[in-house]
């Protein structure tokens, strides 16, 4: 059984070994097909361009043999004019065979003539051939030579058009040494829901970054991409002119519960949570606030929706975030995060950097609002907190006022409701 397996094996060994033999015959053979093809090509290019050499000597040698059949024929022509006047010299007593003779030698003449003329056109027709052709050649050379001279202009001028766009770029950059303004949306802050991350510039053609966790893997961030995760998401801008903002650092907590129902969220206040409105009243995004209310129906009004009107407390709690901030978006004031330096108010959440850590808009600007809290120097009147359209930077979380009658109405004063 051993003998059979192993004849088995040598024959399966000298079939792969054939197998392979075979496949490099068939190589070599491709390869010597290969090579005679390519030596047959280069014997049919020598032939043809011995072709074509040989067809340039038998034209300079018709032309050559065209000219020595003229210049034989104008000879024998001169030659048998000689003798035909050493004949009429040798019948000047005959007048008749003179004249015989005169008649003969017009004739040769005549006949000279003609031959003269067939050989003097054909050789005409062969120079105007060869002068038609060095004539095509010369143009063909300067059209060639005018077609080089064009694309060295074209060169010419792109280069030159390649400068200038340089030095003009040059000179924006001398001039514009100011980089752009970038902000990434939605803001740093709280979240119960996935948001899309977007880097937004203040300039037209401008690339904005972002990398997430920290600064080593930055991706464009025109488009929106999805974040679902706490921690910190670092960003920046780059203009026109290669102006680049510094790196800035965003932190998002996404929080898993949000136990304040629609439009309000919690707000660690005092040691206890409490429910703040994410919007001024009535609490809808994109609607315009309520202003001319009095405080006494600002109250009111968060009562009949099983709420009460945020104390100055509560307020200021939700505005300055986890970290205490001057301004509900960070510790300066910036003119266009909030509406602080308009002419009237905005509808709510219009302006979406103006968001406080825990989710609460327009808490800086837009409408001062009332709080349920007391001024402690006049009892009878009640603080507005947070500012209006026309405070700039006296819009702090902590700003507050107690000028405002709690029965009047103003059209600078709106309301949020806490729970």
């Amino acid at each position: 059984m051993a003998d059979t397996n192993t004849e088995k094996d040598l024959e399966k060994k000298k079939r792969k070994k054939k197998n392979i033999a075979i496949l490099v015959l068939m190589f070599l053979l491709l390869l010597c097909l290969f090579i005679v093809q390519c030596h047959l090509d280069r014997i049919k290019q020598e032939a043809l361009r011995r072709q074509q050499e040989t067809e340039l000597e038998a034209r300079q040698r018709y032309i050559l043999d065209s000219l020595r059949r003229l210049e034989q024929m104008r000879a024998d022509s001169l030659a048998a004019l000689e003798q035909a006047r050493i004949a009429d010299s040798l019948r000047l007593a005959d007048s008749l065979r003179m004249a015989d003779s005169l008649r003969i030698a017009d004739s040769l003449a005549a006949l000279n003539k003609n031959l003269n003329q067939d050989s003097i056109r054909h050789v005409r027709d062969s120079l105007r051939h060869v002068r038609d052709s060095l004539a095509a050649l010369d143009q063909a050379r300067k059209d060639s030579l005018k077609h080089i001279a064009d694309s060295l202009a074209a060169l010419e001028k792109a280069r030159a058009d390649s400068l200038e766009k340089k030095r003009i770029q040059d000179s924006i950059r001398a001039a514009d040494q100011v980089p752009p303004n970038a902000e990434i949306t939605p803001p740093a802050g709280r979240y119960y829901d996935p948001v899309k991350l977007k880097v937004k510039c203040d300039e037209i053609k401008c690339k904005t970054y972002l990398s997430i966790g920290d600064t080593l893997h930055p991706q464009e961030a025109d488009k929106a991409i999805e974040y679902n995760k706490t921690g910190s998401v670092f960003f920046f801008a780059e203009d026109s002119v290669g102006n680049r903002t510094p790196w800035e650092e965003a932190k998002y907590d996404m929080a898993s519960d949000n136990i304040c129902g629609k439009n309000a969220y919690p707000v660690p206040v005092g040691g206890k949570t409490v429910c703040v409105d994410a919007y001024e009243y009535p609490n809808v995004p994109d609607e315009n606030p309520r202003d001319m209310v009095s405080q006494e129906q600002a109250a009111s009004l968060c009562e009949q929706a099983g709420k009460h009107l945020c104390s100055l407390e509560e307020w200021q709690a939700a505005c300055k975030g986890k970290d205490g901030t001057k301004y509900s978006y960070g510790s300066a004031y910036k003119q266009n995060k909030c509406n602080t330096n308009t002419k009237a108010a905005k509808r709510s959440g219009r302006k979406e950097q103006c968001r406080s850590w825990w989710g609460m808009y327009d808490m800086n600007g837009n409408l001062w609002e009332w709080t349920s809290t007391a001024s402690k120097e006049h009892p009878n009147m009640f603080y507005v907190a947070g500012g209006a359209w026309n405070t700039n930077n006296g819009s702090q979380c902590t700003e507050k006022k107690f000028s405002f009658y709690p029965q009047n109405q103003y059209p600078s004063v709106g309301f949020r409701c806490c729970k």
